[in-house]
């Protein structure tokens, strides 16, 4: 399969950065999280907030980032999504990646991070997730 290009200008990252920031400072609480998505109204509203922590980057795709605390067993970790509103068009791994460090993920896509493809209404993502502490060491950097 052959990728499209894929740039991260200085803009790109500094918006990275800022969502980054935005993201540490308005942690999602699972647990209250998984009740809210119950409802209509719940789901418009994490919608809502999911798109205030959306960076819209080069060539179609966008990256959505939150802190997600309470995972089972107390851990946090990073969420990120990487998407495009074409269905089956997908950013080739070292894309994720490159974006993934610009939010702070570390280590490597394939040994750190949980990733998995996920059908949008409009389009498909794909999700990284990486746990980052242990209960009582909850402080995202």
């Amino acid at each position: 399969m052959i990728g499209l290009p894929f740039i991260l200008g200085p803009l790109e990252r500094e918006l990275l950065h800022r969502l980054r920031e935005l993201a540490a400072k308005h942690p999602v609480d699972m647990p209250p999280l998984r009740e809210r998505l119950k409802t209509r109204r719940g789901k418009r509203e994490h919608m809502k907030r999911m798109t205030a922590q959306t960076v819209f980057l080069p060539f179609g795709f966008a990256a959505t980032l939150s802190i997600e605390t309470n995972h089972p067993g107390g851990r946090t970790a990073r969420h990120m999504s990487m998407s495009s509103p074409v269905e089956g068009r997908l950013p080739i791994p070292e894309a994720v990646w490159m974006v993934a460090v610009e939010l702070g993920f570390t280590g490597s896509l394939e040994d750190d991070c949980f990733v998995w493809i996920e059908k949008l209404r409009q389009g498909d993502a794909v999700n990284v997730v990486q746990l980052l502490a242990t209960p009582g060491t909850e402080k995202v950097q």
